[in-house]
């Protein structure tokens, strides 16, 4: 019989773990479907107007950073950070193109990014997850929990593995 357990990340408190085991179970699993694909198809779209797979990887890591380094931690964002990889990913996805990235590069990105994110895990406790982060865009301020950016994130990276899953079915 086949069974399935979700356990907490050890080390951490009982929900904050439960919430990185299953960012790790998600990340897990795009790892698996992208580490070996070839730079044309980590780095082409498969059709016109779709985002290539690494870009939407580096976009996934993209969204951790921001959430966790800017929102969660209070980073304010500078020149330097807009140059980073992962940086408005999805914006430019020719500039993307042109950089020739591999797959490995893409997944090391995004692994230095969960690194940061696992050190403010192991920083925090239980109590944490319902404290208010905020953060203003266009004029609004828009307040969320520790608790909600951490589903967030996953329900977030769980979308773009589908979304990577159906492009990857289109090169092989």
């Amino acid at each position: 019989m086949a069974r399935n357990v979700l356990r907490p990340h050890p080390g951490l408190s009982r929900e904050i773990g439960f919430y990185l085991s299953s960012m790790e179970e998600v990340r897990a699993q795009v790892i698996s479907a992208v580490s070996h694909l070839n730079k044309e198809q980590i780095g082409r779209p498969a059709f016109l107007g779709a985002h290539p797979i690494g870009a939407l990887v580096l976009h996934i890591g993209e969204a951790e950073w921001w959430w966790m380094q800017c929102v969660v931690s209070g980073h304010q964002l500078t020149e330097q950070d807009r140059k980073a990889p992962f940086w408005d990913v999805l914006d430019n996805p020719t500039g993307f193109v042109n950089n020739d990235y591999s797959a490995e590069y893409c997944l090391q990105e995004v692994q230095k990014i969960r690194n940061q994110t696992r050190d403010l895990l192991f920083a925090a406790n239980d109590a944490q997850l319902e404290k208010i982060h905020s953060y203003e865009r266009k004029g609004t301020t828009h307040e969320q929990s520790l608790r909600w950016i951490l589903h967030h994130l996953i329900d977030h990276e769980a979308q773009h593995k589908g979304q990577i899953l159906m492009l990857k079915r289109l090169w092989v």
